[in-house]
């Protein structure tokens, strides 16, 4: 059978499977998973993290983050039916990755060489 004899099923059972863009509502996840991380560093075993490093690696993690969230937020802004959300997401994002280099920043000014 040749492709061109097949017939279009736009709608149907063999239509196409559309699975709505979902970046906006990832970025929002990031962006809770960034103002809850010193919960979610407290999930990482204790061997793998030390008493010391615990703080350290919470203020890591909140850009981090954060960074995905921007990077999900700006894939979000290509879907017109999300992209509302997905600005909101957006600004949520870009204030806890500029918070959290700020504080980031004035750990390591205030700590001692």
């Amino acid at each position: 059978m040749i492709h061109d004899d097949l017939p279009d099923h736009p709608e149907g059972e063999y239509g196409a499977i559309k699975i709505p863009d979902a970046w906006h509502v990832l970025s929002l996840l990031c962006f809770l998973a960034a103002l809850g991380a010193r919960y979610l560093i407290a999930l990482v075993p204790g061997d793998l993290r030390g008493a010391f490093f615990r703080p350290v690696l919470t203020a890591y993690s909140v850009p981090v983050l954060a960074a995905v969230g921007v990077v999900f937020g700006l894939l979000g802004l290509r879907n017109p039916e999300g992209r509302g959300t997905a600005r909101v997401a957006l600004f949520l994002n870009v204030v806890v990755l500029a918070l959290g280099v700020l504080a980031l920043v004035a750990f390591f000014y205030i700590l001692p060489d």
